[in-house]
Parts: structure tokens; C-alpha cells; sequence
């Protein structure tokens, strides 16, 4: 199929060229690669990203800047290409004393800081100096809001904060001024993970109720549209026996023990966490972050699965976080991303969980094309109404701002009654006698394929004479046969397994989200056809 010119300019851009799928930032971290192995990263989590952070940058030992072997403009340039942000992180790599000599330096040190993020084009710096304590708390916000005052406006300032639920003033949580850093910056990124660490005690990397009280807290002291939600991509064991355990590994080495090792996982509900025992052998290949290998032994880990990344990642739209962030990008199994950005918006509908059509809804949803009922309910197997129909087509369309003065005996107080104008006035609908528009009146499924065969262009080599469904033909289904072979033919509107189309059965809300879905997927996007705005509607009023 191919496209006629169009006749209005739509703004078909909208859907065509968004980059993340998420409405939130979605942020991950790179760290321990390369050019090509962060490319490749970024390619596993498909169009979910809106900003990647490398580590380009750290400091020495006399307090200045150290640029990393890593810093890459051509990586910058091929992100921005994809319509993603870099914003690099600046580390100490844990270690106080370099911490503190880029806070005595801070003048020069920021000064080459702004310029190298300048320079290479960044979109802005992320501040990573962690295990300060309270006593650096005012030289550290000096610092931050030095370095809000050297770059330049249109940077992005974000700084990583340590996850404090317990509200501390002391230690490293306490060298962290919430309320001051988040009025300076522009994100406030919570790594609201390490609850248990090397050396520790056996636990969750990051519970739930962990993870709930660190944004609680930071919610007290910063908008929530500043606040980043950091989430963990690996976890961490302890071998039973061993003097002391807490080591980190990958969330891919887990699994891939998990599947070679003996081995026995399960959910731990009171943490909201996975769990595993795994039984190593001296024969088994038990290599972990590329190189290390685990000795002989019996091993506890707590880790992250889709469960319980879902459920952290709801509190970014309980709360309306700004986003969500990762620790690091490559340590999480690929299928991670499917759902991700569908965790970040939540369950818009609390009656869509396991529908075949959830992930369709969720979309759309997302891009503002489809709304719900009272009591947060979509009713996906519920009936599509003909002003239903008319209001989804102007939302897909872009429609919205358009002014129409076309108008039906009964749609004049219809809630419906301006996307039901422009529907006529586009020659999209048409009526039935007496002018009426039947606005409540249930679609029937070849009805819908009409309306949306309108929006696009039907080539006369189509042959529809062809029986692609047993119960759809020229004779039985003069009208409405040719869209219904055109839109199963770039499946957009399919049949049933028995052969069946149904074109007389009325068409869900579910069925007609797909459908949707598919259309903003159609090869070079869609727009309405001139012939069928110019044209009088060869079909029955309907």
C-alpha cells in the first residue's frame, strides 16, 4: 500500500518520530564498556531510553578533572541521532579523599568541567560523588551550585543523592542537603538501592518498603518532578559458610546459574524481591561479570525480576516522578524492556491486567489517544460506540484543534459533538437520514474497517475479488469488502482462528485499540485520503 498526498497538514510527527515510549525520563547508567558495548546496550533496550549516563568522567588525586579513556564524541552524536540525551556522570569511584580534593578545588575544578560538557556536546552532567559525610554536607552544595552557575542554562544539572529512608543527618546519607540540592539542580537522582551491601547482613539489594521510604523522604524536601527513581539491574549473594558475603553480580549471571546450576528460586513476598539458592560445583561454568568465577559452594542471592521492578517502578507514576533510572545498562536480561515503559505509567485501567489487549491500551493510553471510564476502568471487551470511534480517529489523526461546523439533529449537546463535526467534515462518517447521527449506537466491525480504510489509500492492483475470510465477499459485503481486504492485507484488522471476520459483530474497545496500534504503525504513517474528503461516501449512511 502507498499513501496519497495530504490534503490538511496533520501532525503525524507526533507518534512517528518519539524516541522513548515512556511519558517519564527513563535514565540509564553505562559503566565498565565501551563505545561499541554501549551502542549495543542501548540497541537491547529498544526505544524505551530518554537519557544514558557513561562514566566519562572522575577525578585525580590533586582535585582536578579526569576525563576517562571512554569520552567519545561520536557515541554523543549517534545518541542525539536517536533523539537521546547524554548526560555523563562525574565519580570518586567511592573514595573520600578524591570527593574532597575536587570540593577544595572547586572553582577550577568546575570551571573545566562546564567546558569539557560544552565541548563535547553533552546535554548536561550528572554528579555521582558519593561517601562524603555530614561534615562535607555545605561544601558539597557550594560545589553543586558553583557548577549550576558555570553551565550554561540549557544543561541539564542532575545529582546522584543516597537513598535515605531513615531520614539521616550523619554519615554519607548525611553529607546530601535534599532541599538545597533540589532547589540547584534540575534532577535529583535516588539510589534507592544497597540496602544490604558487602559485609552485611543477608537482604534485599532494594525492598520495597526500602525504596517506598527513600522517595517518601525525598518527597518532603524536593518536587517530585525533579525526583529520579534509582532502580537496581543486579543483585547480590552470600556464600553459606563464608566469613562475610554481600558481592554484587548481574541479573543475567544470576540467570544464567539459575539455568546451568542446581538450583531453587522463588518470590520473597515480605521484601518484594527474587530470591535463589544455587549449588555450585567445580565442574560447573559459574562466571560472573566476565571474568570472575564463583568457587565451589552454596550460594544465597537476592535480585531483581519483572515483579519486582514493576512494582518499584510504580511509584514513579503514584508519585509523578519525573523518572525512573538503572544501575547499570547490559547487567539486565533483555527481556526487562518489554514492559518497561508500561511499568513507568503504571496500569492506567485496574481491568486490563492479563488482557491479550493490555499492552495495546497501556500505548495508546501513553500517547493520549485513548481514555478510560469512571472508577479507572477501560472495559476492553465492552462495545466501541459510533462517537467512541469518531473521538479515537480525531486523537489518532491529530485532530483535536480542528474547527468544524458540520452538526447532527442529535449530537448538538453530545459530549462528542466537536469530534463527531470534524469526522463529517473530513468525510470520514457519514449520517443516516434525517440527519442523525446515532452517536450511542455499537459500530459493527466492517463499519470500522471502512471509517479506517478512509485514512488511507487502496492501489487498484488489490484484488478484491479475493475470499481472505469465508463469511466476507463482493456479493454478501458489497460496501465494506474492499476495506476489509485492505486492512487484513496490512493487518491491521484481523480475523478469527476458525477463517471467520464477523463484520456484522460489533467491535470492542479492545479490537479497536489494536487496530489503532496498527495504524500508527502503517509503513510512513497514514493521513485522510483527498478522494474521500471530495468524494460523496460510496456506502450505505451508517
Amino acid at each position: 500500500m502507498r499513501l496519497k498526498k495530504c490534503i490538511i497538514p496533520l501532525l503525524i510527527f507526533v507518534f512517528l518520530f518519539q524516541t522513548s515510549t515512556s511519558a517519564y525520563e527513563s535514565i540509564s547508567f553505562l559503566y565498565a564498556g565501551n563505545t561499541t558495548t554501549y551502542i549495543n546496550n542501548v540497541n537491547r533496550s529498544g526505544t524505551n531510553l530518554t537519557t544514558v549516563s557513561p562514566d566519562y568522567f572522575e577525578i585525580n588525586s590533586n582535585g582536578t578533572l579526569k576525563k576517562t579513556i571512554k569520552v567519545d564524541p561520536l557515541f554523543v552524536e549517534t545518541m542525539h541521532a536517536r533523539g537521546i540525551k547524554v548526560v555523563p556522570y562525574l565519580s570518586n569511584n567511592w573514595d573520600r579523599t578524591l570527593g574532597r580534593a575536587a570540593l577544595a578545588n572547586q572553582n577550577s575544578f568546575v570551571a573545566s568541567l562546564s567546558a569539557e560538557i560544552v565541548r563535547l556536546g553533552c546535554d548536561g552532567i550528572n554528579i555521582d560523588i558519593q561517601n562524603l559525610t555530614e561534615a562535607d554536607r555545605n561544601a558539597f552544595t557550594a560545589f553543586i551550585r558553583l557548577l549550576r552557575s558555570y553551565l550554561p542554562k540549557t544543561k541539564i544539572l542532575s545529582v546522584c543523592v543516597a537513598a535515605n529512608p531513615w531520614g539521616s543527618t550523619i554519615g554519607w546519607q548525611g553529607s546530601y542537603d535534599y532541599a538545597a540540592l533540589g532547589t540547584i539542580s534540575d534532577q535529583l537522582f535516588i539510589m534507592a538501592y544497597d540496602e544490604h551491601y558487602t559485609g552485611s547482613a543477608p537482604g534485599a539489594v532494594a525492598s520495597f518498603s526500602f525504596v517506598e521510604k527513600s522517595v517518601n523522604y525525598a518527597l518532603k524536601y524536593v518536587p517530585s518532578t525533579k525526583i529520579v527513581l534509582g532502580v537496581p539491574f543486579y543483585g547480590r549473594y552470600w556464600k553459606q559458610g563464608a566469613a562475610s558475603g554481600g558481592y554484587g553480580i548481574t541479573v543475567s549471571d544470576v540467570e544464567r546459574l539459575v539455568a546451568t546450576c542446581k538450583s531453587k528460586t522463588w518470590y520473597d513476598s515480605t521484601s518484594q524481591c527474587a530470591r535463589a539458592t544455587v549449588t555450585v560445583t567445580s565442574t560447573d561454568n559459574a562466571v560472573i561479570w566476565g571474568s570472575s568465577r564463583l568457587s565451589a559452594g552454596t550460594y544465597d542471592i537476592w535480585y531483581e525480576n519483572e515483579t519486582s521492578l514493576e512494582k518499584k517502578l510504580s511509584l514513579v507514576s503514584k508519585n509523578n516522578l519525573l523518572g525512573a533510572g538503572s544501575w547499570a545498562l547490559g547487567q539486565e536480561p533483555q527481556r526487562f524492556w518489554n514492559n518497561y515503559s508500561q511499568w513507568l505509567i503504571g496500569k492506567p485501567f485496574i481491568d486490563i491486567s492479563n488482557h491479550w489487549a493490555q499492552s495495546y491500551i497501556i500505548d495508546l493510553f501513553q500517547k493520549g489517544i485513548v481514555s478510560g471510564m469512571p472508577g479507572k476502568r477501560f472495559v476492553p471487551d465492552g462495545s466501541l460506540t459510533r462517537a467512541e470511534a469518531a473521538a479515537l480517529l480525531v486523537k489518532t489523526l491529530g485532530l483535536q484543534n480542528e474547527t468544524a461546523t458540520a452538526s447532527f439533529a442529535d449530537t448538538k449537546d453530545h459530549w462528542a459533538s466537536k469530534q463527531i463535526a470534524i469526522v463529517k467534515e473530513k468525510g470520514i462518517f457519514s449520517g443516516y437520514s434525517g440527519n442523525m447521527f446515532y452517536p450511542e449506537r455499537k459500530i459493527t466491525r466492517e463499519e470500522f474497517a471502512v471509517v479506517c480504510d478512509k485514512i488511507l489509500f487502496s492501489p487498484d492492483t488489490v484484488d478484491f475479488s479475493q475470499r481472505i475470510f469465508s463469511d466476507v465477499s463482493p456479493e454478501s459485503n458489497p460496501w465494506s469488502n474492499k476495506s476489509i481486504i485492505v486492512l487484513s492485507m496490512n493487518n491491521i484488522l484481523s480475523g478469527y482462528p476458525d477463517g471467520t471476520f464477523r463484520p456484522k459483530k460489533t467491535i470492542t474497545r479492545a479490537e479497536a485499540t489494536r487496530v489503532i496500534a496498527a495504524l500508527l504503525e502503517y509503513p510512513g504513517g497514514f493521513t485522510i485520503s483527498p478522494t474521500h474528503i471530495q468524494s460523496p461516501s460510496p456506502v450505505p449512511p451508517r
